[in-house]
């Protein structure tokens, strides 16, 4: 992710010098690099399970997670770490509803906030799910773009494998 920062920030710096020196010239500036997709897989290494409102699974209750982060596979070296909640927002035992889930991955350089409302049948069923990149800091300090969270074994729901887009 730092390249890409580099590469954007001499993109810029590259797009500013040639239209001070081709003032008046009419053409575009080619469009700056597109951030490399980022695949990270998280285990989960802590969870917490919050039952707040009525007594049984439904609105309010919460979900708190923490794990390790590695880079595109279970067994790929260790990056960084993730941490975030899900607030249950609609659903019962009977029928799951909605979670809301805020998440922030912590990599060397700073951290990507992303945030979704998923449907729980369908993201700790294994399907691929979106999510919204809504921030970052340090080297990913304004970050932005989407991507995709999965639960690729329905059976192990301490595994989730990311797939983030950030847009330049």
């Amino acid at each position: 992710m730092r390249r890409w920062v580099a590469a954007v920030l001499a993109a810029v710096a590259g797009a500013g010098l040639a239209t001070a020196v081709t003032a008046g010239v009419a053409h575009s500036a080619p469009p700056a690099p597109h951030p490399p997709t980022l695949r990270l897989f998280e285990r989960d290494t802590q969870q917490a399970s919050i039952d707040l409102g009525d007594r049984g699974q439904g609105p309010g209750d919460l979900f708190v997670f923490a794990g390790d982060l590695t880079d595109g596979t279970a067994t790929g070296p260790k990056v960084g770490r993730a941490g975030g909640s899900c607030t249950t927002t609609s659903g019962d035992a009977a029928k799951p509803g909605d979670l809301l889930c805020a998440i922030t991955l912590t990599l060397r350089g700073g951290q990507i906030q992303t945030q979704a409302v998923y449907d729980s049948a369908a993201l700790f069923g294994g399907s691929v799910v979106p999510l919204a990149i809504t921030g970052g800091t340090g080297d990913y300090r304004g970050a932005r773009g989407d991507g995709t969270a999965q639960v690729p074994d329905p059976k192990d729901p301490t595994a989730v494998v990311f797939v983030l887009n950030p847009s330049a």
